[in-house]
């Protein structure tokens, strides 16, 4: 899959998509420029940004560091769509403009990355809403190996890191752009991490090479359900429902594969789970709303790779203590499991939850 098309080693792309964070703009770019593998291009999309992050960006154009591409505010979807476009490399890696990569993130990357690669992917250690250290990282769970087929067959979504935790061949993205440009600004990553894997083998690297970037006070994060910035768009689970069908049908249209209509993972699972039951405050209606999300929920954990059969027995005792414990003691349990970044200073010997 990884076809070398310079004579230094795989040419690397990092584009950067950026709208309105001119603050945060200049580490993105300084932590691309600071890698330890230099065969890199580096390139920035400006999606239409209403702040300085032009002036931030041109800074770095003036010297030659970087490729800029500035367009209307038209979402992520476009401004990946820009950035693929105009990059040129063996590996392309899409880097949040609000994220940060350590500087052997690429050498890591390439490698990790053989000619059976469509993707490999790394965890990104949390930082809060100026730089500062934050406890954890995500994923807690890489997977590796064919995922494809799983889902393709399955239906089942890998454990897999976000947006800027990812690497992939650019043969592995070549059908897959353009993506379709939706209302949804958000979730272009969704058909980069989930499409890559119907054209070849995913890798782990077993490393933290970035840092995930938290917007949310520790406060707010501890007190959340859900986990993730888009989170606070809200309406998540529609949201996933409408990019689920039209990433089916995208993937019919561009690589003529037919994906079951459900599609589940236990991470979007879990916390659909909780939201669900916990949002009712009557305790018999919590109990319904709680076996009617439990078969989904274990349909997802059952059918993951990831998990040993006593991880997974752990997993459905923490699910029925969630639902039958008094409001008071469930919420925390289900924060601690669904919300990776509300376990800051929580230490729980033994368990590393996804």
């Amino acid at each position: 899959m990884l076809i070398l098309q310079s004579g230094q080693g795989p040419l690397v792309s990092i584009v950067i998509c950026n709208y309105n964070y001119a603050r945060l703009i200049r580490c993105a770019v300084c932590s691309a420029l600071a890698q330890t593998y230099k065969n890199i291009e580096i390139i920035v999309v400006d999606d239409g940004s209403t702040d300085s992050s032009r002036a931030a960006i041109d800074e770095f154009v003036l010297t030659g560091a970087v490729k800029a591409i500035y367009q209307n505010n038209e979402g992520q979807y476009s401004a990946y769509n820009a950035g693929f476009a105009a990059s040129s490399g063996d590996i392309v890696m899409f880097l949040d403009a609000d994220d940060i990569y350590l500087p052997d993130a690429a050498r890591m990357v390439v490698a990790a990355m053989n000619a059976g690669t469509a993707k490999a992917h790394f965890r990104l250690s949390f930082i809060g809403p100026q730089g500062e250290e934050r406890d954890g990282h995500t994923p807690r769970e890489l997977s590796s190996g064919a995922v494809g087929h799983l889902l393709a067959t399955r239906g089942l979504l890998y454990s897999s890191a976000p947006g800027s935790g990812n690497a992939y061949a650019r043969e592995a993205l070549t059908d897959l752009f353009p993506l379709p440009v939706t209302e949804d600004k958000h979730g272009a990553d969704f058909f980069t991490v989930y499409g890559s894997c119907l054209k070849g083998m995913v890798v782990a690297v077993d490393s933290v090479l970035g840092h995930y970037r938290l917007h949310r006070s520790r406060s707010e994060e501890k007190a959340s359900l859900v986990f993730g910035n888009a989170a606070k768009l809200g309406n998540e689970r529609e949201r996933l429902k409408a990019r689920i069908s039209l990433f089916r049908l995208h993937i019919k249209r561009r690589l003529g594969i037919d994906l079951p209509e459900r599609l589940v993972s236990f991470s979007t699972q879990k916390q659909e789970f909780v939201v669900e039951a916990l949002r009712e405050t009557r305790y018999v209606r919590r109990l319904v709303i709680g076996q009617a999300q439990a078969a989904p929920l274990w349909y997802a954990l059952k059918n993951s790779p990831d998990f040993s059969v006593l991880f997974k027995s752990c997993l459905v005792i923490w699910a029925v203590l969630v639902v039958v414990l008094p409001r008071a003691l469930a919420l925390p349990l289900a924060r601690y499991v669904s919300n990776a970044a509300s376990r800051e200073g929580l230490k729980l010997d033994g368990a590393h939850f996804p």
